[in-house]
């Protein structure tokens, strides 16, 4: 594989489409040669054949992307589950052991956030979908839920996934998923491209250790961001675009709507 450096000032974020079709069999059975049994095991469980080639797109691109950046051959990759079921290395080489990573998929695009000896969370979301508006009342602060429906219809959906991104990233940074309760923090925005967050005292909590980005790779996906913050330096996320096993893969401008202060 070809080899990436990063440093603890950068997050790299890769994105891979999903093909609605894929005739390539041996692109499907190079995957499969990757996968430990276990994961060809859930492979197998998927009804639709969608859901097997995103499942198996999703578990080739992650092993093939962080044997970019450590000498682990993609299937030597080794994972473990936290008590929360988050998966991390378990490799004991060093250079893996300093790698965090998290991955998110919507139904045509999956993202991998990856960076060095510091916590991180990504989300993304098919935003041309209808916005479950309903929900908002038992998922968000009820401040966010009074904001929310306080804007004109119009630009309630948008606001919808913003927050929705926002609140899955750092639930995933957190590696305790929905164990968290998504209304005891709260998101807010102050202008059109800034963001921040604040909790509860039951969260034990501070909106300083954690920085946040949302972004748009296209039209029809949001992408929501979250890193732990380790160091005053400034942080430069670096977007990727791949293919399957990467097969290819290039530098792309995914373009930044928010950030929080001092991202």
């Amino acid at each position: 594989m070809q080899q990436l450096q990063i440093d603890s000032h950068q997050v790299h974020l890769w994105h891979l489409y999903v093909p609605e079709q894929d005739d390539d069999a041996t692109c499907e059975e190079k995957g499969m040669a990757l996968l430990a049994p276990e994961e060809r095991e859930r492979h197998g469980r998927f009804h639709f054949a969608r859901d097997r080639r995103r499942y198996l797109m999703t578990r080739g691109l992650i092993r093939s992307l962080l044997s970019c950046y450590a000498p682990v051959a993609p299937q030597d990759w080794q994972f473990e589950n936290n008590a929360y079921g988050r998966p991390r290395i378990a490799n004991a080489l060093p250079q893996a052991q300093r790698l965090r990573f998290n991955i998110s998929h919507s139904a045509s695009l999956i993202v991998a956030a990856l960076t060095v000896e510091r916590e991180v969370g990504v989300d993304v979301e098919h935003t041309a979908r209808n916005a479950p508006l309903e929900i908002a009342e038992n998922f968000f602060s009820a401040r966010e839920a009074k904001a929310l429906q306080q804007l004109p219809a119009g630009l309630q959906p948008s606001r919808f996934w913003d927050l929705w991104t926002l609140k899955e990233s750092y639930i995933k940074a957190r590696g305790m998923g929905l164990s968290l309760p998504l209304d005891r923090f709260s998101f807010s925005f102050d202008g059109a491209h800034s963001v921040a967050i604040d909790f509860e005292d039951s969260l034990e909590d501070s909106a300083a250790r954690w920085q946040f980005w949302q972004l748009q790779p296209d039209n029809a996906h949001a992408v929501a961001l979250c890193l732990e913050r380790t160091q005053p330096q400034d942080v430069q996320v670096l977007c990727w675009k791949a293919t399957p096993l990467l097969a290819s893969f290039g530098e792309f401008q995914g373009t930044v709507t928010r950030r929080s202060a001092g991202s």
